[in-house]
């Protein structure tokens, strides 16, 4: 489904912005893209920069927009929900790297 990052990414994008993108963070229109890799948006408004994961549960998180969209879709389809060790399995996440998607999935949930 989706092959590679940047994929995943214009489908996010797509997804959270289908009128055009806005500011993250002030929703101001007036947007400009940007040659830095991890936060492609520059809002000309409030000055910042921002990605598709700006004010997201993916905020500040490492892993790539096709993982993401993996572990979304698993979260979100399995009827009886998915423990955050077979989620990390499943994303081929390193030990150290399981306490945040554990998180994140707490997050997801809704659980503090």
């Amino acid at each position: 489904m989706f092959p590679d990052d940047e994929t995943a990414e214009k489908w996010f994008i797509e997804t959270r912005c289908p009128d055009g993108v806005r500011c993250a963070i002030c929703d101001s229109e007036n947007v400009a893209e940007s040659a830095h890799p991890q936060m492609p948006f520059h809002c000309r408004d409030c000055r910042r920069q921002f990605s598709v994961k700006t004010n997201t549960v993916m905020h500040r998180s490492k892993l790539g927009c096709q993982k993401w969209v993996v572990a979304i879709y698993q979260m979100t389809t399995n009827l009886k929900g998915i423990s955050s060790m077979k989620l990390s399995r499943d994303l081929g996440a390193l030990p150290r790297r399981r306490l945040g998607i554990w998180r994140t999935a707490s997050a997801r949930r809704g659980i503090r």
